[in-house]
Order: C-alpha cells, then sequence, then structure tokens
C-alpha cells in the first residue's frame, strides 16, 4: 500500500490546478489574438458585419498562464520528491 503524505496531496492538487489554469489562460489568450484579426473568414464571407473592435491585447494573459505553467511543474516536482 502506498502512504502519501498529505504535503504530497497539497502540492500534486496544487501542480495539477495551475496546470489547468494556466493552460486555460493561454487558450483564451490564443482566441481573442484569432478574434481580433480582420481577415478572418467570417468578416470575409459577412460584409455587412462591424469591423472589429479594436482592444488592445496585451500579454498579460500569456505572461500569467506562462508563470502558471512554472509554478505547476515546480509544485508537482515538489510532490514527486516529497513522496
Amino acid at each position: 500500500m502506498v502512504n502519501v503524505s498529505p504535503i504530497s496531496l497539497v502540492a500534486i492538487v496544487v501542480g495539477l490546478s495551475c496546470f489547468a489554469l494556466g493552460g486555460r489562460l493561454l487558450k483564451s489568450a490564443a482566441a481573442a489574438r484569432r478574434v481580433a484579426r480582420p481577415d478572418d473568414p467570417e468578416f470575409v464571407l459577412d460584409p455587412t458585419r462591424e469591423d472589429p473592435p479594436d482592444d488592445d491585447l496585451d500579454g498579460d494573459d500569456l505572461e500569467r498562464g506562462f508563470m502558471l505553467l512554472v509554478f505547476g511543474a515546480l509544485a508537482l516536482l515538489f510532490a514527486a520528491i516529497s513522496l
């Protein structure tokens, strides 16, 4: 039977949560860049559609997503060491 310490269990949960949130942030940042493109097929096929909004896409989501992935990897490394 495998004995898992509470610290390693918490580190595993935190690491997997960071991976999930980081992946979601990176995915939503990529989707926002695709929507803001003026040459998307829906815009070309529907000439009556208004211009896409001129929202400034900052790199905050990209940086947060990357840092969450790094933190998740460190948490899982800590969990592996503490087993």
